[in-house]
């Protein structure tokens, strides 16, 4: 197979790094999130060829005229900001737009070239790779990585001859299984971990890259080594897909039609495995038909990148028989021991240390309803239940008392009430993440804010509770202890919830509580049931 060597660097030398700096002050910036700074990085150190622009020899920066074409998604959370002059949100053709990390610091000048819509495309200029704090012994250019399997004798300077596994997860036995056997034939393996976009502050992406080392490190006589590249994790793979020499793709199948056994449990603890919550051992999604072109373009993306590395072979996808993250997120939530046939006991150690049991974990409660409904009367008859026993830290986060210092000066508006819903969720997340308990009461009347809570609560790797305090309006009203409900009909509150303003009731709670029909202690020992029933409390 022949050699594709590719740029190992497409950045400026110092001089036009000067430059390009000093005419920055009269651009327009734009701050890139972690994927599009990713994408950039692969693009600058050369991972693969821009759009029209074929692979290339040497290592030189040769001028704009070789620069590649790169295309920049500009969204609401990171607008485009104008510098010394105002020039419109979105760049015309011909204007040079600062490319910068989220600290500020210029990583490119892209020449526009075409804008359409929120797309601007054009030329790029790189002026330095994104710095990475985590993990610089495993991060690689092509060249570099080149160059280091070059030094171990597993890639001839005729052509690459070691293969590429990709990681978009963890590695369980059957992985490495898989990469004995394939290291008995006389391959030589990199294991290529997808990081792209991962944030070096998030506990799970540490927890990931320490998992693949604890697997590997079970590995002896196997040329086998781990590096960072800065691609996006892969949509989920239910089949292993290579890349052969004889440059076609097989697809091998996997272990069947049975689902995973954890496939109903919680998807935080499926998240902390470093894999998608519904990632079975052989259980297709329902939408393949929307999903296989996006794996099909990505498994095209994977090999170029593999290529530009230097790795002659690919595979892309879980062993046969690795374990889908549901079922191993269903053995921690429960504090059962997982066993060797499914994951080394290092990788075993690393999991259950990051993931205890749901007893010893945080949890949030979140009540819902409309004014008056007794969402904040049960907040704190749980709170009070919960401090009774002794070992929960508990953290409530009333409504009313959350706008008087939290949300102080936020008004009514849809707008505002998000935010208060959210930072509500903000707190209550850090409460979880920390192991203890946030029991919160907003009114939270939109079911996308909400979800966007619960995305928060379980990204922290605790539990979520939505509880639905669904007493009938004409009750809400009837009570109006605080005369907000004759207000809003006076018209003196404009957008009250319930009466000038929607409530959209949620789909998705997990208790649904009226407390017309059932007494506060009555309705609060229906949660704490619903806790001990699902293990968030153990006694």
């Amino acid at each position: 197979m022949p050699t594709i060597r590719q740029r190992s660097a497409l950045l400026v030398d110092e001089a036009r790094a000067r430059e390009l700096t000093k005419a920055s002050l009269r651009w327009p910036s734009l701050t890139l999130t972690a994927t599009q700074l990713s994408d950039l990085e692969l693009l600058l150190s050369g991972g693969y060829p821009a759009l029209g622009v074929p692979a290339v020899a040497g290592d030189a920066y040769d001028g704009p005229a070789q620069l590649p074409r790169h295309t920049v998604e500009v969204g609401d959370a990171y607008p485009v900001t104008a510098g010394s002059t105002d020039l419109p949100r979105i760049p015309r053709p011909g204007t040079t737009v600062a490319l910068r990390d989220s600290e500020g610091v210029m990583i490119a000048a892209l020449r526009v070239t075409d804008a359409a819509g929120s797309t601007l495309s054009g030329l790029v200029e790189g002026l330095r790779l994104p710095d990475h704090p985590d993990y610089p012994e495993l991060r690689f250019t092509p060249a570099a990585l080149r160059l280091e399997l070059l030094r171990r004798g597993w890639i001839t300077p005729t052509g690459p001859a070691a293969t590429a596994l990709w990681a978009d997860g963890l590695l369980h036995t059957a992985d490495l299984d898989r990469i004995e056997a394939l290291a008995a034939a006389g391959n030589s393996i990199v294991v290529l971990a997808a990081v792209g976009g991962a944030d070096p502050a998030d506990a799970r992406h540490h927890l990931r890259v320490r998992c693949l080392r604890a697997a590997l490190a079970t590995l002896s006589d196997v040329r086998v080594m781990l590096a960072l590249v800065p691609v996006r994790a892969m949509p989920r793979l239910t089949e292993a897909v290579a890349f052969g020499p004889d440059n076609t793709i097989h697809a091998g199948a996997t272990t069947g039609d049975q689902p995973d056994a954890g496939q109903a449990t919680d998807q935080a603890t499926d998240r902390a495995t470093g894999q998608t919550a519904d990632q079975t051992t052989g259980h297709r999604p329902a939408d393949d038909r929307e999903t296989e072109p996006a794996l099909a373009a990505e498994i095209i993306h994977r090999t170029q990148v593999s290529l530009a590395y230097g790795l002659g072979s690919m595979i892309v996808g879980p062993a046969p028989n690795a374990p889908g993250a549901s079922a191993l997120a269903l053995l921690l939530d429960h504090g059962t021991r997982l066993p060797p046939m499914l994951t080394p006991p290092a990788v075993a150690a690393e999991l259950v240390r990051a993931q205890p049991p749901r007893g010893e974990r945080g949890f949030t409660v979140m009540f819902t309803g409309l004014s008056g409904s007794g969402k904040s009367t049960l907040a704190g008859l749980l709170a009070c239940r919960l401090l009774e026993r002794g070992d929960r830290r508990v953290t409530l986060l009333d409504g009313d008392v959350v706008r008087l210092h939290l949300s102080k000066g936020l008004g009514f508006s849809r707008e505002d009430r998000d935010i208060n819903v959210l930072r509500i969720g903000f707190v209550a997340a850090a409460v979880t993440a920390a192991g203890g308990t946030a029991v919160c009461a907003p009114i939270a009347p939109y079911g996308t804010v909400r979800r966007q809570v619960r995305t928060m609560v379980e990204d922290s790797g605790g539990g979520f509770v939505l509880v639905h305090v669904a007493t009938p309006l004409e009750i809400c009203e009837a009570r109006d202890r605080k005369g907000l409900y004759a207000k809003a009909r006076a018209g003196i509150i404009p957008s009250f919830t319930g009466v000038s303003d929607p409530y959209e009731e949620p789909t998705d709670a997990e208790i649904v509580i009226d407390t017309t029909q059932t007494s506060p202690q009555a309705a609060v020992q229906s949660i704490l049931d619903h806790l001990h029933t699902h293990g968030w409390l153990t006694s």
